[in-house]
């Protein structure tokens, strides 16, 4: 009886063991994702971006021609989709909401896509 006490305590320390190991691996993924962005800011690449994480997606905004705006799954790096804006000279903003994210460039709204696909909403 006591082994079935150890062997559940000990299961319990593997599983808190491998959740805490999947998190220091997002957490240093994200980190090392947010240095190689800001290298690439400062190396004066032309492009300008703007980037939101929301619910373990990183959402990322880039200006040039055309735009880009693209969303990555932070825990594998996989790109999950990425939607050609056009160009865009100037900085955007992204603003992430349940279903949606708005696109704006020098203040005003310009597109809205849709948060699962990537796709433009009307």
């Amino acid at each position: 009886m006591a082994e079935q006490g150890i062997s559940g305590k000990r299961v319990v320390a593997i599983l808190l063991g491998l959740v805490l190991m999947a998190a220091l691996t997002a957490w240093v993924w994200a980190t090392q994702l947010e240095k190689k962005h800001r290298a690439g800011q400062q190396a004066g690449g032309g492009e300008v971006s703007a980037a939101v994480l929301s619910e373990g997606v990183l959402y990322e905004a880039q200006s040039g021609d055309p735009g880009v705006v693209i969303a990555k799954d932070v825990g594998s790096g996989k790109e999950l989709w990425r939607t050609e804006l056009g160009t865009v000279a100037s900085k955007p903003v992204l603003t992430v909401s349940e279903e949606l994210i708005e696109v704006q460039i020098a203040g005003t709204p310009w597109m809205t896509l849709d948060r699962s696909t990537g796709e433009p909403v009307d």
